[in-house]
């Protein structure tokens, strides 16, 4: 191999990890024959048929997710995709790519897995490796992104095609990082779920569930929440003192005292979900309760499914406060 061709052949497999396609290397100057020669000598592994790969090139998780995207010319999804948006902590055990329907593998004779759309795994022989690929008729070329170097389901398609497959509170946990670091939208989700929804499709469902779960579908604005509370107390026979009340000259503001110097909070998830606004507000909440201060706090779904828990944990806030201030007195 000349010296010009081996800095080509060089570049095309740094751009890839240490892989390169068969025609990538045809482009660059090398012939069939020196194929083969370096991967008798140990310099190259076939991966797939078509896909070679550097053999002293580190093994990585991203190395085995790229090698399946140029193996199947798709994208990484699902838990992979998720992964490299920095929304799963580590990557799956196997890489999973999503491609378009009737495109075929490299490699890859048999079409009976493509027509029925089942997702089926795909070897990396050279890699010890297997791959899961999806297919899919609504791959639409907005749904893909280009994230550090790899080509990747947007992380609106992401979080849909990860809620068909993962645990709820995986899903919770991942949907908390992508609306924090502002890769997605309460709105784009919801739009995205409508798109892609088809009947016995699972994904959209299980990401309108998740987005219910965390408050942002079917949950009352703050005040309808507050207005919720302040009936439940009523009910139940619990005086409030005051709303709105202002503590330490203004300095802290909370929403409902009730008798005893018991103070109930109630957090619409909707206003209260970034990472900056729950440390903001247990920051307040810890100065109050260092103050002396009792302070109990309830999410939506609390106020609205759980009223027995509720009004059982403000009356015995009720009777702790009364017996301290009554070992006090004495």
């Amino acid at each position: 191999m000349k010296g010009l061709t081996r800095s080509r052949v060089g570049r095309v497999f740094e751009c890839h990890d240490g892989l390169a396609r068969r025609e990538e290397l045809l482009a660059a100057g090398v012939s069939t024959g020196e194929i083969r020669a370096a991967i008798r000598r140990g310099e190259w592994v076939m991966v797939r048929r078509g896909l070679y790969g550097l053999a002293n090139w580190a093994a990585s998780p991203r190395r085995d997710l790229v090698a399946a995207c140029l193996a199947t010319g798709g994208a990484a999804s699902h838990a992979s995709a998720a992964w490299l948006w920095g929304l799963l902590e580590k990557a799956p055990d196997g890489p999973t790519v999503t491609v378009a329907h009737g495109q075929r593998p490299l490699g890859e004779r048999k079409r009976a897995t493509i027509a029925t759309l089942r997702p089926h795994t795909l070897g990396l022989e050279g890699l010890g490796r297997r791959a899961t690929v999806h297919y899919s008729t609504d791959l639409a070329e907005t749904s893909i992104s280009h994230w550090q170097g790899v080509p990747t389901t947007n992380p609106l398609r992401t979080l849909v095609d990860l809620a068909g497959e993962a645990p709820g509170d995986v899903v919770d946990a991942a949907l908390d990082r992508a609306l924090a670091r502002g890769l997605v939208t309460v709105e784009g989700l919801v739009a995205e779920a409508q798109r892609v929804g088809r009947h016995g499709r699972r994904g959209p469902r299980q990401l309108r569930r998740a987005l219910a779960r965390r408050g942002f579908l079917g949950a009352p604005p703050a005040s309808v929440l507050e207005s919720q509370l302040l009936r439940l107390l009523a009910a139940n026979g619990i005086e409030v003192v005051a709303t709105e009340v202002a503590i330490d000259y203004g300095r802290y503001r909370i929403d409902t005292e009730v008798e005893g110097n018991v103070f109930v909070e109630v957090d619409g998830y909707a206003f209260h979900w970034s990472p900056e606004q729950k440390e903001r507000d247990e920051a307040r909440r810890n100065a109050l309760r260092l103050g002396g201060y009792t302070v109990l706090v309830y999410g939506w779904r609390a106020v609205t499914r759980e009223k027995r828990r509720v009004v059982e944990e403000v009356l015995a806030a009720q009777w702790l406060a009364l017996a301290r201030r009554a070992d006090g007195g004495a």
